[in-house]
């Protein structure tokens, strides 16, 4: 069943599903049972896991001339050919019960509904069937026959007491099997359906009252108009049965009291005299208002988010969809917002979440009264809302647009006697009707409202043709989508760039390399990183892309022979993100353990903007990591304001001296004394130095001479990829 209910969304109702007293099937469009509710398995006397997984008509007896299973084989074929639902009335299939002999098939008589679910697309996902037993209505319905025939064949060989006799015991027999059918029933007599019997199921559907010998337009007079009496009257006439499915009617239960709405699940049978004549109707059916009230609240409850009441997310591209395969007028425009509170977060952190869901109803509720009635408007997650326009003018769209930014800045939210400002960003898209994608309205909107806090927060963004931020905007995401499956079809490439020693004292016996990336597109071209590290980083791709690298690292460094593994250490960049995950240590500790690999060849370069930006947890995490035996290299180094100041604090072994001090060294005095000074604290510490961007033997001299431990650049090395 759980893949059913996921195929629809629902699994927050697995347990109404399971006990909701009307069985249901459920149905694949290839035909193979999914799933099926408990009312389902004690109808049919199956267990689950004697139908899951099976073809429909695999699972249940081979046919005989007068079971249904062509009806039903059409009917699950009209179902997925025409997308609509299909009833069937009457359809015999039997079940298997337990005898004194051993298990035998019992002939039961069904009626049974088959409802398709769509996705937002229009594709059918699956089929629910919901069958009723009514067998035993059947049988009254064998019996009325039967008392028919002989009631006319009495009136022409009995005298009058022995018809009234016979009579009188009939319909106390009769009586007894109305009021234990499953359901209500009754029957009426000729064209004006005069009341003959009826169970105290019917009476408690159409309340208690005098039926009995009362045509059907005098004693349920309040039907005038619900298009009910013309049903009967047709089944009367054609002499062909009619289903009604949860159909809505409206009794006058109480006498003194107004009208009251029931929904019914009904079958209207001709009867037929010993001529074949119609001679009256036999009702049958359930009431299923419960059943149905249930049904439109979990359809409700699947389209609404349940904080704030709006429309879901998944809702909400839904009518997204339906407007973009409407037929509009060439010219015609809609628009799309889509908005994201500001500082939100901080509501969350200070006050709890608790004080985060009353701050998003609050915005709800003021979002709606702006929007006015009716609005297609629906929370997306988090604290992101979106409001579709329908035939709206790009003016029309910013007005709207000012108009919500400025009733929410005017919000005033307090929280406990704390008192928060709110505001919000929005990002506006207007699309012509014939243009209209979900995929990218959506996506334009998003990156609009993104652009929009860029610019300060609190303010619209309109999206225009030409507008390049949006376009830069949207290429990072393009990458973001490319990256992932790059990661997925691994296509990320490890170059390698040689770091030489300067000084005599330095390391000669070691081969220093840092390791670099590239991405390999599915044509062969090899992409440079600043192509696609920009969006990695935007969107917190980096964490992914960095445990990439350092697992095909290790691996690689496990793999090369003994000899030359011993005398190889990789320097392997970090992200500002990956610095913030408090798994990254343990990642790192259980890939040295699965790789062999000497922790000491390891050396992992930080920026120092991304180090500081997070003094304390950083420090911790270098603290962690060298712990294991690895070493770490503090990156462009002396680009902060305060760069001495930190190293305090950082527990590092290598400054990389910022390539901005080393380019132009050779004919820069400044910049040449700022390598110098670098190159001196980082020995007092017991630091040592690396300097980056060297081009030439001649920068190499003077970084040697100002004391610069290593060199790195295109004069020392090109980068290679990584020989595997």
């Amino acid at each position: 069943m759980d893949t059913a209910i996921d195929a629809v969304g629902l699994n927050d109702y697995r347990a109404v599903f399971e006990e909701s007293p009307n069985a249901c099937l459920l149905i694949s469009p290839a035909l193979i049972i999914l799933g099926a509710n408990k009312a389902y398995l004690r109808a049919t006397g199956r267990t689950l896991a004697s139908i899951v997984g099976l073809r429909y008509f695999d699972a249940f007896p081979e046919d005989a001339p007068h079971l249904g299973r062509s009806r039903l084989r059409e009917a699950l074929e009209r179902v997925i050919r025409e997308r609509r639902p299909v009833t069937l009335g009457n359809v015999c299939y039997p079940i298997p019960v337990e005898t004194p002999e051993g298990r035998v098939l019992e002939e039961r008589w069904w009626s049974a509904t088959h409802t398709p679910v769509l996705d937002e697309r229009g594709e059918l996902r699956l089929i629910v069937q919901h069958p009723t037993d009514i067998t035993g209505l059947r049988d009254l319905q064998m019996e009325l026959g039967s008392l028919q025939r002989q009631n006319d064949f009495y009136r022409h060989t009995r005298t009058v007491e022995d018809d009234n006799q016979i009579l009188a015991a009939e319909r106390k027999r009769l009586r007894g099997l109305f009021e234990q059918a499953p359901g209500f029933v009754a029957v009426g007599q000729g064209p004006d359906m005069v009341f003959e019997l009826a169970n105290e199921a019917f009476y408690r559907v159409v309340g208690h009252r005098d039926l009995m010998g009362k045509p059907v337009r005098e004693a349920l007079p309040e039907l005038e108009g619900q298009g009910i009496f013309e049903l009967l009257e047709q089944v009367y006439s054609t002499g062909e049965p009619y289903v009604g499915r949860a159909v809505p009617m409206q009794f006058r239960q109480d006498p003194k009291g107004g009208l009251t709405t029931r929904y019914v699940d009904f079958i209207y049978q001709p009867i037929f005299d010993a001529q074949g004549q119609v001679c009256g109707l036999f009702v049958q059916g359930h009431d299923v208002t419960e059943a149905h009230q249930l049904s439109r609240e979990l359809s409700y409850q699947a389209s609404h988010d349940a904080l704030t009441g709006l429309l879901s997310r998944r809702e909400f591209e839904r009518r997204l969809l339906a407007l973009a395969t409407a037929e509009y007028p060439a010219d015609t425009s809609h628009a799309l917002l889509y908005l994201d509170l500001d500082q939100f977060k901080l509501v969350n952190d200070t006050c709890g979440h608790q004080a985060g869901d009353a701050l998003l109803r609050r915005v709800a509720e003021v979002l709606s009264a702006v929007a006015g009635e009716g609005a297609v408007l629906a929370r997306l997650g988090g604290d992101e809302f979106a409001l579709l326009l329908e035939s709206s003018t790009r003016e029309q769209a910013v007005a709207m647009a000012e108009a919500l930014r400025a009733r929410v800045e005017a919000l005033e939210f307090i929280w406990r006697q704390r008192r928060f400002g709110t505001s919000v960003s929005i990002g506006l898209a207007v699309c012509q009707a014939e243009e209209l994608r979900l995929d990218e309205a959506l996506s334009t909107a998003d990156s609009a409202c993104f652009l929009a806090k860029e610019r300060g927060r609190n303010r619209v963004h309109a999206h225009h043709a030409d507008d390049e931020q949006l376009l830069a905007r949207r290429r990072e995401m393009d990458w973001v989508g490319r990256l992932r499956v790059a990661l997925e079809e691994r296509r990320l490439l490890l170059y390698v760039q040689r770091i030489v020693p300067l000084q005599a004292a330095g390391e000669q016996a070691m081969e220093h390399w840092e390791v670099l990336v590239r991405l390999r597109e599915t044509d062969g071209s090899i992409v440079p990183p600043m192509a696609f590290i920009p969006a990695a980083e935007r969107y917190n791709l980096m964490p992914a892309v960095d445990r990439y690298i350092i697992r095909a690292a290790l691996t690689h460094l496990a793999e090369l022979p003994s000899a030359q593994r011993a005398r190889t250490a990789f320097s392997i960049n970090l992200s500002a993100n990956t610095l913030n995950e408090a798994s990254f240590a343990r990642f790192v500790r259980d890939e040295i353990g699965r790789s062999g690999v000497d922790p000491a060849q390891i050396c992992f370069e930080i920026t120092e903007t991304a180090a500081v930006a997070s003094l304390v947890e950083t420090a911790k995490l270098i603290g962690q990591v060298k712990a294991l035996g690895c070493r770490f290299a503090l990156d462009d180094f002396g680009s902060g304001m305060s760069s001495f100041a930190y190293l305090k604090q950082l527990p590092v072994d290598y400054l990389k001296i910022d390539g901005v001090f080393v380019r132009q060294i050779l004919g820069n005095p400044v910049d040449a004394a700022m390598v110098e000074a670098i190159a001196k604290v980082g020995a007092v510490m017991g630091l040592q130095t690396v300097a980056e961007f060297v081009e030439n033997e001649a920068m190499a001299g003077l970084l040697k001479d100002l004391g610069v431990d290593y060199a790195q650049g295109y004069g020392i090395h090109k980068p290679e990829p990584l020989s595997t």
